[in-house]
């Protein structure tokens, strides 16, 4: 009996075993065959919706990867490398409710440009197109829209709630710590309407964004600038036939069609052509080259993306949304640069709006530290602002886009009180203390004048805090400081100007003089190596996740949905309670910029 019981595990462990061969040849094999490329094809990138900074560092099997959304980091990197590849016949863009942030969109034209200037023919199709897509699309040698479809061409708004009111109906009120009134992140649960402060730095960044995108449609497409507003204006809704008319368009086709006609040009030869023969997508071209691009040197440059809410780990309060970037994820990936021989120098990549005051000054000591290893340059995205502006002083020096969001130099504190609605429902309440001050920071009632002016104190240090570090980093003087702190927003062209961003340009520019800091010969190409590093196979084998990985798989802070991000934050209002003094420092973006 015994005997047939270890003769069945042995069987049982037979077959665990074969099935696990067998997968692991079938997924080498499907591996192989997406390295495989066409020796002619048309490179089709793909770019619907949200286009995130960069994918989740989580393992992915090969067919995962082959469906996974290009992060903006991808594209940039495979449309630079589709450049020089002599395989691309031209470049593609599949246009569909782009929703990136406007300084994403940029530097997708940026990339665009550049592979133009190279010979590569780029084209873009438009399906059911908004603003940001025709912005996008006019970067491109030829435009075609979908025969059926319309473009909604409305312009650009930015939307402002405000929850007085609602939470006043609840029995709920906020005293509020702010450190200047351009800091507005607390208006929204102090008033009832923006102050002039908080309209004017919104409305600044509509002037500049609307400049931008009208400018670049109405340059690249030869369309008068004053017809342009009359079509925003009067019009907003084109038939793809009008818009033909107007010049925003080259051409009308359906879909198939257009990609049948492209077939045939690059397969000429009769009879059916698989779209896999003509047809190679922007993951499958990633997963088959040298990633990001083919260099021979072992020198590197290691690529640190900061990028979601700062905070200080995963069961820390802001960690309510699945947006965040801790501080072990970026000492680990200090860590890791620091020990690679290999590694020149760091670029600091950043895409994050702020988040917890103290754990942005924890990170811009580790890269103070860093730095005295080796040079570090930031490389701002769509987004660094509040604790996102903080970590990159710790950089050699900081790259910007023109419309980048950065600046926002402040700290804001809230602190919730329910008495009004304990009220209303009943709740009857008995405390029990040790110490005066016990029960001082309850939710129940509000602060007193001792405890209100503790609660500014504590603030006005980070606040103070963050002052000086600004000061020291981009030697600015008292009043030069005074004009450009207290929770002002800037655009990166803005900021160069003002002395907060040393130059205006991408990640590109940013690489460059990382390896220039780092002395490394001119015309070498580096390595670049990229942390968080992805999970391992093993890993996901076990269902363990890496201890450099952090949750990163998210879309675009700047132009993320407006509700969700409310919805956020009432979360962690509720959940303040938990903290000592019933409040947080935060050192963020108070509002969200989008064009419909």
């Amino acid at each position: 009996m015994a005997k047939k019981k270890i003769g069945v595990g042995r069987i049982g462990c037979a077959v665990v075993l074969l099935f696990f061969l067998i997968s692991a040849v079938g997924l080498y094999r499907l591996h192989t065959a997406q390295k495989h490329l066409p020796e002619s094809f048309v490179l089709k990138l793909d770019i619907h919706g949200n286009v995130p900074e960069v994918s989740d560092a989580g393992y992915s099997l090969p067919f995962e990867r082959k469906q996974r959304k290009l992060s903006l980091q991808e594209v940039l990197f495979l449309l630079g490398n589709a450049a020089t590849d002599d395989r691309v016949r031209f470049v593609l863009l599949d246009i569909k409710g782009v929703n990136m942030a406007s300084s994403a969109v940029q530097q997708v034209r940026q990339a665009i440009e550049e592979a133009r200037k190279s010979g590569r023919k780029v084209h873009a199709f438009l399906r059911n197109a908004g603003d940001k897509d025709i912005w996008l699309a006019s970067s491109c040698d030829s435009v075609t829209a979908e025969r059926g479809s319309h473009l909604f061409l409305d312009g650009l708004k930015a939307e402002l709630l405000f929850y007085t009111g609602t939470f006043e109906k609840f029995g709920i009120t906020f005293q509020a710590a702010q450190w200047s009134e351009w800091k507005s992140g607390i208006e929204p649960y102090t008033r009832r309407e923006a102050s002039p402060q908080y309209r004017e730095s919104v409305g600044m960044l509509l002037d500049k964004t609307y400049a931008a995108y009208t400018g670049d449609v109405t340059e690249m497409r030869g369309i008068d600038p004053v017809a342009y507003g009359s079509v925003i204006n009067e019009l907003s809704v084109l038939s793809p036939e009008q818009a033909k008319q107007y010049g925003i368009v080259d051409t009308v086709s359906g879909h198939w069609e257009y990609l049948e006609r492209i077939r045939k040009t690059i397969r000429p030869e009769k009879g059916y052509q698989k779209e896999d023969d003509v047809f190679v997508s922007g993951e499958r071209y990633r997963n088959a080259i040298n990633w990001p691009y083919e260099t021979e040197a072992n020198e590197r440059i290691a690529i640190i993306t900061a990028s979601g809410l700062i905070v200080r780990s995963s069961d820390t309060i802001l960690s309510g949304s699945d947006r965040n970037f801790e501080e072990k994820t970026l000492r680990r990936s200090i860590e890791a640069a620091l020990d690679d021989r290999n590694v020149r120098a760091i670029v600091l990549r950043i895409d994050s709006p702020g988040g917890d005051a103290l754990a942005a000054s924890n990170m811009l000591q580790m890269l103070d530290s860093a730095r005295v290893k080796k040079p570090i340059v930031a490389s701002m995205s769509t987004v660094a602002a509040s604790g996102g502006y903080m970590i990159a002083l710790a950089a050699d020096s900081i790259f910007a886009e023109p419309l980048t969001v950065t600046g926002s130099i402040g700290v804001y504190a809230l602190k919730p009180e329910i008495s009004g609605l304990q009220e209303k429902i009943g709740l009857k309440r008995e405390v029990i203390a040790r110490g005066e001050n016990a029960d001082a920071f309850t939710l129940f009632k509000p602060l007193d004048e001792a405890g209100m002016a503790k609660f500014m104190e504590t603030t006005g240090r980070i606040y103070n805090d963050f002052l000086g570090r600004v000061a020291e980093s981009r030697k600015l003087s008292p009043e030069a400081l005074k004009r450009v702190a207290g929770g002002r927003i800037w655009t990166g062209m803005a900021a160069v100007e003002n002395g907060l961003v040393d130059r205006v340009g991408g990640i590109d520019d940013a690489i460059k003089a990382a390896a220039l800091l780092s002395g490394m010969d001119d015309g070498v190409v580096p390595q670049l190596q990229f942390y968080p590093e992805p999970q391992g196979l093993m890993e996901y084998l076990v269902g363990q996740k890496p201890g450099t990985a952090t949750r990163i798989a998210f879309e675009n802070i700047a132009s993320e949905s407006l509700a969700g991000r409310s919805l956020q934050m009432l979360d962690l209002l509720i959940r303040l309670e938990n903290e000592p003094g019933g409040a947080y420092r935060m050192a963020m973006l108070p509002f969200d910029l989008r064009i419909d």
